[in-house]
């Protein structure tokens, strides 16, 4: 595709990059005909102390106590508590940027105004996603009520849609696509019918299709990847809705029974639903700690959906969702030519004027890229996708039948992507005080305690509760340090070629025996902690050199905190080992063994297609044959061995072939039972500075273990 001028203004940008270049050499001389202007405005700040402790000011601790008394009180947050919170935000952040603006800019020199323009250019960046995130919180709503009311008319029979469920698959492994047929062949809705879309035309899908009764449908060609084998089975369906999964998720038995309802409303478009995840994130499970937090992606479902669907900007991100085809049909069908045509097509119906809303309720559940190679390529292709955005006709800056502010929701979500080089930007900044003898921010340590520490504390404090405990500032810092490089190139090569990459699919049903370290993904973070290290002790030799100009403490602590955050980042490059391509899943369901002698009765604990782990309440003898009854859920499962585990009532079970019957009925109970899709609430943040800390030497101790000392020990 090409790209006219008239879709991307490169002349604009070109002529805005003059300006600030220009702007940059003039500030320094403007500057000091606005500085006391300035300094009338802040004054106030500083007339509230308390006797003979100036660092802590009247309005930090008045500010302090409001927020963690209002997160007390309203652990669960609601619209009142919202406004506080945002408030107090809002105040810390504009007191902050007066005396930015006003007191700590350095401008004596070109080279130093310079960088110290950079710094406060993206200090704003940093705070303007938030900050717009933040307000928007203040009219986030629910729909859950609202789908209790409308699956009324579903399941009274009243309102029964025909509905087609497309399944596009192109290299996924044979397990993986059973799974997901037999789960939305297990959704307790009628009439519908599932269809596998294959885009990768294999013999072995087809006749598996054939045997569990499901629609097969596929192409010669793959022009158009995903988007056009979806738009290749519209033309050979006919249901009045149409449900999509990628050929990894699951759905639980009442996904159609919450969303359908929804489109008694003849304006809707597009419902999107939560979207959760049955395997841990790699990032968090090379860490140790993926049975403590949510996965990556939650923060985007729980939190970000909910406050766009605020202002009708919900986004279509590629599975569980509904759409009725109707309205597909009359926009053409599905977008192609990007790599993200789910999110393209949202933005076409709502330009249309059709409703695309999004519903915060957990009814599928898929797998997350099963290492960090297939984590960091996963996040390159919607970092070009998203910003492909910016050279076709759907740009949602330019395209008619948006409101302003969906605009600027859109806008936001584009620019989100450009903070990964503006991060590699903050790991270099500290590099320049030893280098080239720059001070960016004039600051004694004073005035750090008093404007910077407040925000910077409440922002910590309050994040994780606006997001519903969906995310970490730290855990944060450790996902955008790992993508940060990759993204990054990715940005630039879009910008200069946006339509040169293909559609690649995230490897899926990955076995991996051994521990081993990304180098690959971990090179850069390296290159940038070898620099911080060798600039922290470069640093300490000019220490009086701009005495009274820079505390110095703040080049030390910017040091060291990327440091540790590097240190975090490079640990959960060192990829675990995964034992075999099946998912364990975490449960709870008593059950009686049986073999030729007595039966046992134990707990299962972990559970997947081919075995369970159970802990039973007397030790049994490793044998094989044998049965195992799940009680009151009408399953009984052949054994054909018994494995001990490390303790002595603990083993594992595998079974034998099962029967069609048999494995549907375990799809069911494994991954289709409604409301089990349940996230995690990320920990505070000191909890986190211990598990983060905590797992960096366990890591690389599990790395050495595995690769030195057993080996040695074998040898033996």
């Amino acid at each position: 595709m090409r790209v006219s001028q008239s879709t991307f203004p490169y002349k604009k940008i070109a002529i805005t990059g003059f300006l600030f270049a220009s702007f940059f050499l003039l500030l320094s001389r403007l500057y000091h005909h606005l500085i006391p202007l300035f300094k009338h405005l802040v004054s106030w700040l500083n007339t509230l102390e308390l006797a003979g402790y100036y660092p802590f000011s009247l309005p930090w601790l008045i500010g302090l106590f409001i927020v963690y008394t209002v997160m007390g009180i309203s652990p669960q947050q609601n619209r009142l508590s919202r406004l506080i919170i945002v408030s107090v935000f809002c105040f810390f952040l504009i007191r902050y940027l007066w005396w930015r603006v006003a007191f700590s800019l350095n401008l004596d020199t070109t080279i130093n105004s310079i960088f110290s323009c950079l710094l406060i250019l993206i200090e704003i960046a940093l705070i303007i996603s938030p900050l717009w995130q933040f307000i928007l919180t203040l009219n986030i709503k629910t729909r859950i009520p609202q789908a209790e009311k409308m699956s009324v008319a579903v399941k009274e029979g009243v309102y029964n849609p025909t509905v087609d469920i497309f399944i596009p698959s192109y290299n996924e492994p044979v397990e993986v696509i059973k799974r997901t047929i037999v789960a939305c062949q297990a959704i307790e809705y009628e009439p519908k019918r599932v269809y596998l879309l294959d885009d990768g035309n294999r013999d072995f899908v087809r006749r598996l299709c054939e045997e569990l009764n499901c629609g097969y449908i596929t192409r010669k060609n793959r022009l158009h990847a995903k988007a056009g084998n979806l738009n290749n089975a519209l033309q050979q369906t006919s249901g009045e809705l149409i449900a999509v999964f990628d050929a990894d998720f699951v759905p639980t038995t009442d996904f159609l029974r919450e969303t359908v309802g929804f489109f008694q409303d003849s304006r809707l478009a597009l419902l999107q639903t939560y979207q959760s995840f049955y395997s841990p994130d790699p990032i968090c499970r090379n860490l140790g700690i993926d049975k403590i937090l949510p996965t990556e992606v939650d923060i985007f479902s729980r939190y970000y959906q909910r406050i766009r669907d605020s202002i009708n900007t919900a986004i279509c991100y590629g599975s569980s969702f509904v759409v009725r085809r109707k309205h597909l049909e009359e926009i053409g069908g599905f977008v192609c030519g990007t790599l993200s045509e789910d999110y393209h097509t949202g933005i076409r119906l709502a330009a249309e004027g059709y409703k695309v809303i999004y519903l915060e309720k957990s009814l599928s559940a898929g797998l997350s890229a099963e290492n960090c190679f297939g984590h960091v390529r996963q996040r390159r292709r919607w970092a070009r996708g998203t910003i492909q955005t910016l050279f076709i006709p759907e740009n949602p800056l330019k395209v008619k039948g948006l409101k302003w502010w969906q605009r600027c929701a859109h806008l936001e979500g584009i620019f989100q992507w450009f903070l990964s080089p503006i991060r590699l930007v903050l790991l270099l900044l500290p590099l320049a005080y030893t280098l080239f003898q720059v001070v960016p921010l004039r600051a004694t340590l004073e005035e750090l305690i008093n404007f910077l520490f407040p925000l910077y504390f409440v922002q910590i404090s309050i994040f994780s509760w606006l997001n519903f405990r969906s995310r970490s500032v730290l855990m944060s810092e450790v996902y955008n340090l790992v993508t940060a490089t990759p993204i990054s190139i990715e940005i630039i090569q879009t910008l200069m070629e946006p339509f040169r990459a293909i559609f690649r699919v995230t490897p899926k049903g990955i076995k991996q025996d051994g521990y081993y370290f990304n180098w690959g993904l971990a090179s850069p973070l390296i290159f940038f902690f070898i620099l911080n290290l060798i600039n922290l002790f470069s640093v300490s030799k000019r220490r009086g050199l701009f005495m009274g100009i820079i505390d110095f403490n703040l080049i030390i602590f910017w040091n060291i905190y990327n440091l540790v955050v590097l240190a975090w980042a490079i640990a959960a490059l060192v990829e675990k080992p995964k034992p075999d391509v099946y998912q364990w899943l975490s449960v709870n369901f008593p059950v009686v063994f049986q073999d030729e002698e007595r039966s046992y009765r134990g707990i299962v604990t972990k559970m997947c297609e081919i075995g369970a782990e159970i802990t039973f309440d007397t030790e049994l003898k490793p044998r094989a044959g044998g049965r195992l009854l799940f009680a009151n859920k009408g399953l009984s499962l052949e054994v054909k061995e018994i494995i001990p585990l490390k303790k002595p009532q603990e083993f594992k079970l595998l079974f034998s072939d099962l029967s069609l019957t048999q494995y549907r009925q375990l799809i069911k109970m494994l991954f289709c039972q409604p409301n089990q899709w349940q996230p995690e609430n990320t920990p505070n943040e000191l909890t986190m500075l211990w598990l983060l800390t905590k797992s960096f030497f366990a890591v690389f101790w599990d790395l050495i273990r595995f690769n030195f000392i057993q080996p040695r020990r074998h040898q033996r």
